[in-house]
């Protein structure tokens, strides 16, 4: 049986980020597309879950508090 890939359009839909900020996650050695079918990066379904926590457990910005 063979796994669904995604592409990253399908994957940046699922992350509710662009697409383009996926690409930046791959150029930067932070997404793990599985191969490039053609001018498209593909990923597996548990590659977008590690994506999703990650995004989860990313804190936020500090702020400079001033007094």
């Amino acid at each position: 049986m063979e796994k669904k890939l995604y592409t990253t359009q399908e994957v940046a839909r699922e992350l509710s980020v662009s697409d383009a900020y996926i690409r930046q996650l791959i150029g930067r050695g932070q997404a793990y597309p599985v191969q490039r079918i053609g001018n498209s990066w593909v990923f597996t379904a548990d590659e977008i879950e590690r994506l999703r926590a990650r995004k989860r457990g990313k804190p936020g910005p500090q702020r400079k508090t001033t007094q």
